[in-house]
Order: structure tokens, then C-alpha cells, then sequence
């Protein structure tokens, strides 16, 4: 038994039945260690011991052919505060309401602009990072570079940075679970959509239904008119799931041949006065192009198909100028349509007339900016659009924002947008802030709390562009 072992035994069954004594710790250093008490000895015996296990441990000889070292990284290396503030947000050294993420995100962000690196130091930290964050993964793959994607290759837990080979590729995607067959499609999309819509086709017929459709859902990375065939084809699929997975992907494809067909059938139900007629009951090819009996929610089937037939079609088809006069359900089948064709023309003039979260959420920063700033009334409605708008805001709008909710007391929409406000404001807000926190009434200090964690975010912000100007 060894000295560990006994301090173990002891510790177990109590010092009063099994004595122990300082001088029996077969541990170099034991003999000048002090105890007035067998309690006190076996602390500062296990102390010492566990140190010198800690120290004291050999690492294992590497058998075998050591692995080749990284590639250089030739990217100058951040300034020494902007490491240090990314250490903070990394270990969450620094606490914030809203937390670390997004500003760990503006880091990075602000990293790979300019083209700066992080300290080789704070790579296992960044790996970890993406390793919990998976939205924010293609970001730090950028940034870490060729050493982080080296380190990645020696720790499973990492395997989503990892830089695979062309033949590692097919051997993963033949060999993996299905979790890590539809992972390694997910990256792939974002690098070489050819060469994963290639992998998708070559066990096409051999997946289960399930397993289709969830090889379609990884196409939205990267969806073009190349995944065209295999979406026209997935639309004859015995599957209804795999059926309506590429039904929802060619929504997104307003040049496809789908889309013509929906244009058509659109057309011969438009008046000349910018209303439309009901669709009757869909023939074979309308149902094979999706046209189902599935109901918006309180709307009967005529008007479901109506809004489904429009939200397939190409926007173009129509003039914009319409949409301040459209009826209810033809404006959500322009809505549906305008949000899966990522149309910025339609998007805007859509927000413009009739906000909503989902429409603001889906427009640039400078957009969502302008519909926002012609809203009157600082209420909930106004709160919710305000947490939907896309950041970075534009300083002339972050800081007028800030004045507007100062003078209009509005204390429920900053509630309601106070995450958006510390992930979005741009750091000329934060004079605006400041003055805003001198002035709230002392019955206020939820509204002054919520103020300092806004402020807080931006501080940290504003330095952190400062690091990387």
C-alpha cells in the first residue's frame, strides 16, 4: 500500500482506528511538516501529498512517430489588453447580465476583420468556447488558425475545428453516427457545397426517410440553383417529411423551375386590381409542388392555399407597389415569401407598412434602423421590434434611441430590449447612457441596475474596437 493509500484508509475510517503519523508519509518533505492534532496531520499530509502527485506526475513516452507541427501562422498577434479582455470574457472573469457570449463574439469579430490572432495561450479557451456555442463555431475556426486547428485534431471533444482530408471526409461520413454524419455536412456546406450535396447523393437511396430529410435541412448553408435536381427529386419522395423538406428549400430558390410553375398558377388567379381569386382544389402536379390542405392557423383552406401559392412565388412576379393595399392573407403569403427569399426590396416595404419582430429581425442593421425610428409609440409593441432588430446598430440611430426611451420614460420597452441594447448599441451611445444613469429617481433602481449592465457591455465594447483599430 502506498502513502496515498493510507491517507485515503485513514481519512475513511477516522484517525481514533487508524492512527496515523506525519512521520510515516513515505513523502519527500513529510519530516518538516508540523500538527498539534492526528486531524491536523492528516490534512497537511494529504496537502503535501496530493501536491506531489500533481507535480510529480511523468508524463508517458510518445511511441510511435511524433505528429508534424503546425503550419506558421504569419497573422500579427492582438495587443496585450485585447488578450486580456478576451481571457476575462473566456473565463468569465468579467460577469454581465446578458453574458459573456456576445461580446466574446465581438472580439472575434473584430479579430478576423482585421486580421489580428489571439494569443497560442488562449486557444484550448477558444476551442472550448466553440466547443458550447455552436452558433458561434464558424467564427472561431477563422480565428484561431492553423495552430488551433492543429491542437483540434488531438482532442475528440474538438473534432468540429478539426481540418479533415479529402479522403477523412468520405471515411467520416461512411463510418459516423448520424449526428456526426449530419455535423460533418453542416461544415461542409459552409466550404464546399458541391462536395457535401455530393455525399447526400451518393447513400441517397439507402437512408431512412428520416435520415433524408434531415440531410435536406443541412442544404440551407449554401442552398443555390446546383441543389436544384436533387430538391426536384426529393419532391417525388415516398416520404411526406422528405417531400415538404425540399418543398421548403425550393421556396428559397426563386429561380427554379418550382417557382415558374407557382408563378403560373399565381397569375391565373390575379385580377387586375391587385386582388386575387381562391384556388380551388390542387390537381396532382399542385400537390406534388406542395400545394397541401395543411390550414393557417383561423383561415380556411382556399385562403391557406392562396397564401402557400404566393409564398412559393418569385416576388418579382408582382409590383411592390401593391403591398399598401393588399389584402390580410395576401400580405402573409408576400411576408412568407419575402422572408424565404431573403428579398431586402420586399423586406423593407413589408416592415414600413406592417411591422413585425420576424420582418425587422430579417433586415440589415441600417434597415431595421430606418422602420424603427419611424415608430411613435414607445410601448410593448415597440419593445419587441426593438429586441428583434439585427445589430451592430448604426451610432447616429444607437444613440438616438437611448434619448428617445430617456425622454419618454420608457422603462417597460427598456426591459423588454435590454439583451438587444447590450449586444447592439454602438459605443457612441454611451455618453447618452451615462447621463441617463445620473438622472433616474431613487424608486428607480431596477431601471439604474439595467442601465449599468448596458453600460457595462458597452464599455467593453467600445475598448475592444479600440484594441483592433
Amino acid at each position: 500500500m502506498n502513502a496515498w493509500e493510507d491517507l485515503l484508509g485513514a481519512a475513511l475510517v477516522g484517525t481514533g482506528r487508524r492512527p496515523f503519523r506525519l512521520g510515516d508519509l513515505a513523502v519527500e518533505g513529510a519530516d518538516q511538516l508540523e500538527a498539534d492534532t492526528p486531524e491536523a496531520a492528516l490534512l497537511a499530509a494529504a496537502a503535501l501529498a496530493a501536491g506531489y502527485r500533481r507535480a510529480g506526475w511523468t508524463p508517458p513516452t510518445w511511441r510511435g512517430t511524433p505528429p508534424a507541427p503546425a503550419d506558421p501562422d504569419d497573422r500579427p498577434e492582438c495587443t496585450a489588453a485585447a488578450a486580456q479582455i478576451l481571457e476575462l470574457l473566456l473565463t468569465r472573469g468579467i460577469r454581465l447580465e446578458v453574458g459573456t457570449e456576445p461580446l466574446t463574439v465581438d472580439w472575434l469579430t473584430a479579430a478576423r476583420d482585421t486580421g489580428r490572432r489571439p494569443p497560442h495561450r488562449l486557444l484550448p479557451e477558444l476551442l472550448r468556447f466553440g466547443t458550447l456555442d455552436s452558433a458561434s463555431r464558424p467564427l472561431v475556426k477563422e480565428v484561431i488558425g492553423p495552430r488551433g486547428t492543429w491542437l483540434a485534431q488531438h482532442n475528440p471533444a474538438w473534432h468540429w475545428a478539426k481540418a479533415l482530408r479529402p479522403e477523412e471526409v468520405a471515411e467520416r461520413f461512411t463510418t459516423g453516427t448520424r449526428a456526426e454524419r449530419l455535423a460533418l455536412l453542416a461544415d461542409l456546406r459552409a466550404t464546399d457545397p458541391a462536395r457535401a450535396r455530393a455525399l447526400v447523393e451518393q447513400t441517397w437511396s439507402q437512408e431512412q426517410a428520416a435520415t433524408r430529410a434531415a440531410f435536406l435541412d443541412t442544404l440551407h448553408t449554401g442552398l443555390c440553383g446546383d441543389d436544384e435536381p436533387l430538391l426536384e427529386q426529393a419532391l417525388d419522395d415516398r416520404a411526406a417529411t422528405v417531400r415538404a423538406a425540399a418543398a421548403a428549400l425550393l421556396d428559397r430558390l426563386p429561380g427554379s423551375a418550382r417557382a415558374r410553375r407557382m408563378a403560373a398558377r399565381a397569375r391565373a388567379l390575379s385580377r387586375p386590381d391587385g386582388t386575387f381569386e381562391l384556388p380551388g382544389e390542387p390537381d396532382a402536379a399542385a400537390r406534388r409542388d406542395g400545394l397541401t390542405d395543411h390550414r393557417e392557423p383561423g383561415l380556411g383552406r382556399g385562403a391557406s392555399r392562396l397564401i402557400r401559392l404566393l409564398a412559393a412565388t418569385p416576388l418579382c412576379t408582382w409590383d411592390i407597389g401593391l403591398v399598401g393595399t393588399a389584402d390580410r392573407d395576401v400580405l402573409l403569403g408576400w411576408t412568407k415569401a419575402a422572408l424565404r427569399q431573403r428579398n431586402p426590396d420586399w423586406l423593407a416595404a413589408l416592415a414600413r407598412h406592417q411591422p413585425t419582430p420576424e420582418l425587422v429581425a430579417a433586415l440589415t442593421p441600417e434597415a431595421a434602423a430606418e422602420v424603427l425610428s419611424r415608430q411613435r409609440k414607445l410601448d410593448a409593441r415597440f419593445g419587441a421590434l426593438l429586441a428583434a432588430a439585427p445589430g451592430p446598430w448604426p451610432p447616429g440611430f444607437s444613440a438616438g434611441i437611448v434619448e428617445r426611451l430617456r425622454a419618454g420614460k420608457a422603462d417597460a420597452v427598456l426591459r423588454l430590449a435590454a439583451r438587444a441594447l447590450a449586444e447592439h448599441l454602438h459605443p457612441a451611445a454611451l455618453p447618452a447612457l451615462e447621463a441617463w444613469l445620473l438622472a433616474p429617481a431613487k424608486d428607480q433602481k431596477a431601471t439604474a441596475r439595467t442601465l449599468r449592465g448596458i453600460a457595462h457591455a458597452l464599455t467593453i465594447r467600445s475598448t475592444i474596437l479600440q484594441e483592433f483599430e
